[in-house]
This record gives C-alpha cells, structure tokens and sequence, in this order.
C-alpha cells in the first residue's frame, strides 16, 4: 500500500492545486461504458453530439498477495473513446461508437427514439476482442480461489425494433446472432479443458423508463429515476465438454437469463445530490460461460448497488464519496451446492474540469470481494483495492 499511496499523492495534490488557482467551466457527464451501453438504452446527455477520450493509470491490488490466486498488484493504461451523434449521414436517428478495454460498440438508430408515440429501430455490433477472460472457481470464505482461467472473444450482431410508450418509457425487441471463442493463456491450469468456440442465436427484449433531469450548469443528472430490465433466450451449437479433469460438462442448448439496472438521484443541497445506483442479474445454473464472465460479479444471480454523495465545490471540483455493498450467489467447489456471499467496500472520486472540453479525475475505490472486473488487455488478477488516474477530453 505504501507503493500505491507514493502514486497517487502527488496526482491528487495536482488536483487540489488546481481546484484553488484555474480558471474554467463546469463540463461533467456519466463515464462511457460497454456494459452501460448494452443495458442502458436511451441514456440521457447534456449534449446530444460530442466526443470523448479518457485515459489514464488504472491499479488493482489486493490486501494480501497470494501468487498462486493471482492475486497481485498490477498497473496498466486504461484508455476509451465515445462518439455520439443525433443527425447521422443528414437522417434523423443517432449513431453511436465507443472502444476502450472492456470492449467495442456500434449503433445506429433510424428514427427518433425521443419523440412520443413512434417507433424507431437500431442495429448494433459489439464484442470483445481484448482484455476479457473466463474466470471459473469458488469462494474460500471471502477468498476467490481459482479454478479456470483463460481468455474470451466474443462479437454480436443485433436487430431491434422499439416503441415509445409514454414521455420517457420504451420498449424494445429483437433478434441477435454471434460468435464465443477461447483460449489458453499463462494462467490456464494445464488439467483443465476450454471449451471450443461455438455460435449463439436468439432473441432479447428491454423495458426502460427514463425520467431523469440533467443540470444545465453542471450538466449532471440532477434529479429523477432510470431503470432498465432486459431479459434474453440464447441458443447455441456447442457440443464440448470443458472443465477441470474428471469434472467436464457442457452447456445446455439454450438458457434464459435476465437483469436490470436503476438509478435514482435526489437533490439535498444546491451543490450536494444523492446517488443510488444498482444492478443485478439472474441466470440458470448451467450457464457457465456467462456465469464465470470476469467483467461482472461471479455468481449466478448478483446485486451490486451503491450510494454515492456528490458534492460540488465550486465551479469546477466535484467530489463524490459512496459506499457500496455486494450480494452474489455461486456454486461451491466442484461446481455443487450453492454458496451465498455478502461484500461491502466504499469508493471517492474527485474531479477537476479546467473547462468544458477537459478535465481530470482521480478515484479509489475498494471492495471486500476481490473478484472484480480486469484491468489488464493481457492478464487477469484479483485484488480489492483499485484506482484511477487520468483525464477526459471532449474536443
């Protein structure tokens, strides 16, 4: 810890510097994500058209390190890209890319997803050919151990067609075809199987509702509630058995699984509001390859929700505590039983926008659940403690 503090210090001792003698304007909106824009259809932006950067140093390390868990401290670039338009080729509808480690995204929506009463469609492409893994194993009391680790590609191609239902609240469907591979890497137990790559197909349908207002000074979401459920029929044409030796099973030819996301923000002062955000999911038991997908929480059903206090100071800081707790559900060792767990962990980011087309940030965050999300483009690691150091751009 000592190594980390050394870091970050003088990063943030920037940052507060900053805060007392620059000039600029307040310029903050929701950070870009692959998982977000998968499960957040229509979310809600100060601008309609811009483009953003945010890189940075990104760290993971755990409260002990154990080397044959992988849990070690790794430091890596951490560096996205979003675009977004509301006129693409001169048409009305809105077009969307994004790439950064957790993986690519593109769409595009023929029709106005705003007005009421219509329709619009939207076709998409995303996937992930970099920075994902496979992370089979079990809970040791709050210690992950490790069973299977190996590496993911993944890409889908989606069609779907969606309605207005009222001011803010859509439904969409569609249909979806794509392709799941895999591969060894230095971390793959020598006795254990990956599964081949296979197809998948199917049909997946979303309920959003959407009442959140922006803040035209800060351009943050001020007030209001968002919360979207999905639910998902995946069908696929893998016949492999994969798995630890003497423990192989295959994937069933089809699995349902759902989840959802909420949000809700609550002024309490001018300059403080109130953010609770959560999401969850829920999926059959034999789902392995979802089930064991390193970018989310390990379980077969989860809640990961959070409280957050935003504060801004001034015109140009935002500081933003939180605390945060963890439900998962997941097999026990050798795939039986069911074991349930409870985490719990906090988080503060402190941010500085010098003007509206640049700022810079600093979070930490921990969380007693050392199974979280890769940081890396090549590796996978455990640790509990992360943070961030970096700046975003919007030209």
């Amino acid at each position: 810890m000592i190594g980390f503090g050394s870091r970050v210090a003088p990063l943030v001792g920037v940052l507060a510097f900053s805060a007392l003698w620059s000039p600029g304007a307040s310029a903050q909106e929701h950070k870009p994500t692959y998982n977000d824009l998968l499960v957040v259809r229509n979310r809600r932006w100060a601008k309609t058209d811009f483009f953003e950067v945010r890189a940075g140093l990104v760290g993971i390390l755990p409260s002990g390190e154990d080397r044959q868990r992988f849990a070690e401290s790794d430091y890596n670039f951490q560096g996205q890209a979003y675009y977004r338009s509301s006129k693409p080729f001169g048409r009305e509808g809105r077009l969307e890319l994004y790439a950064g480690r957790d993986g690519s995204y593109a769409s595009l929506i023929d029709g106005n997803p705003d007005a009421p009463n219509q329709g619009y469609s939207r076709i998409e492409i995303h996937g992930r050919q970099w920075g994902a893994f496979q992370r089979e194993g079990y809970y040791d009391g709050d210690n992950f151990q490790p069973v299977g680790l190996y590496r993911m590609k993944d890409w889908r191609v989606r069609v779907s067609f969606a309605t207005n239902f009222a001011q803010g609240l859509k439904g969409e469907a569609g249909a979806f075809y794509g392709h799941n591979s895999f591969s060894r890497n230095s971390k793959t137990d020598s006795g254990f199987t990956i599964p081949g790559g296979y197809k998948v197909y199917g049909f997946q349908a979303h309920i959003e509702d959407n009442a959140i207002e922006i803040d035209r000074q800060s351009n943050l979401p001020r007030k209001g509630t968002l919360f979207s459920i999905w639910i998902e029929r995946e069908w696929n044409d893998n016949n492999d058995a994969f798995g630890t030796l003497g423990n192989e099973t295959s994937l069933p030819a089809a699995v349902m699984r759902g989840g959802g996301h909420l949000e809700y923000y609550a002024p309490y002062t001018t300059n403080g509001t109130w953010v609770l955000s959560a999401d969850g999911v829920m999926a059959a038991e034999d789902d392995r390859i979802f089930i064991y997908d390193a970018g989310k929480p390990v379980g077969k059903m989860w809640v990961d929700a959070r409280v957050d206090y935003r504060l801004l100071l001034g015109d140009h800081m935002t500081l933003t505590p939180g605390i945060r707790a963890q439900w998962v559900k997941v097999a026990g060792q050798f795939g039986t039983g069911t074991d349930t767990k409870f985490f719990f962990g906090g988080q503060v980011e402190l941010r500085y926008d010098f003007a509206e087309s640049f700022a810079l940030t600093a979070e930490y965050s921990y969380l007693s659940n050392e199974s979280q999300s890769p940081i890396s483009f090549t590796k996978d690691g455990l640790g509990e403690h992360r943070f961030f150091v970096g700046f975003e751009f919007r030209p």
